[in-house]
């Protein structure tokens, strides 16, 4: 009964969290978001090294989640929700129904943050839980509080930086996904070579990288004088550009829709 109701105000939104849960992309999203958690179990082995809140905060600044880990995880499935309709054909039988296109691409878009959302922020709960087990052994061995040591702030700001960046990196690939074909594959050429390479050696490049706006905004959260980025944008600058920099990725995916041939 509930599922019947939900179905007839949102039938795209409802068909398209259906698919992701009946396929592999739903599995293989929630292994990459956990991925972070074995590298946090290393860091078990030799808490020595750094504090638990240094460790976080490089693994999602520069070792692995918002340069890699974070894109190539959205764009599994944001790149397949219109994507696998055009390549499946599937496509024309959406619009046939009463729905305009902006409220299918919306609707698609919603689809994605709904499935990737939980499994993204969930995966950095579970790597800070993890690390936080090191948090009495590195004070024991410097001879501070704990409490001085609490990775709290840290997992804030993880999950303020990771929303974000969810959302701007789903509508962004959702809009690539109707004009390249293949779409996932050129996405992960465009996660590893632009946000992961170009992006981390090249200034320029940065301010029109995700990836710098999701750093900028972890080290907005953070508030440490002691963790900075070069160039780092302001929470409000780096929440309008990721903001912008999806609506207009909606608008264009709209746009794009309205324009193909699904003949």
């Amino acid at each position: 009964m509930v599922d019947t109701l939900f179905w007839r105000p949102f039938p795209v939104l409802t068909l398209t969290i259906r698919q992701f849960l009946g396929g592999k992309a739903v599995r293989v999203v929630t292994a990459l978001a956990f991925v972070p958690c074995l590298f946090a179990a290393i860091y078990l082995l030799n808490t020595d090294v750094a504090t638990p809140r240094d460790f976080l905060r490089e693994l999602f600044l520069q070792v692995l989640i918002a340069p890699t880990l974070l894109p190539i995880t959205v764009l599994i499935l944001a790149t397949g929700a219109l994507g696998n309709e055009v390549e499946d054909r599937t496509l024309p039988y959406l619009t046939l129904k009463p729905v305009s296109r902006l409220r299918l691409v919306v609707e698609k878009l919603a689809g994605v943050l709904i499935v990737a959302l939980p499994a993204v922020l969930l995966g950095l709960v579970a790597t800070c839980l993890i690390a936080a087990q090191g948090q009495d052994d590195y004070a024991r061995l410097a001879r501070r509080s704990a409490d001085d040591l609490s990775v709290v702030p840290v997992l804030w700001a993880m999950l303020g930086a990771g929303a974000a960046g969810t959302i701007a990196f789903a509508a962004i690939f959702l809009a690539i996904s109707l004009v390249v074909p293949r779409a996932l594959l050129a996405g992960i050429f465009y996660s590893f070579a632009w946000e992961t390479l170009l992006g981390r050696f090249l200034p320029g490049i940065r301010l029109v990288s995700v990836r710098h706006y999701v750093q900028s905004i972890f080290v907005a959260l953070l508030d440490d004088p002691e963790v900075t980025i070069p160039s780092a944008t302001s929470l409000r600058g780096s929440l309008l550009t990721l903001g912008i920099a999806s609506v207009l990725a909606v608008l264009f995916a709209t746009w794009r829709l309205r324009r193909m041939n699904l003949e």
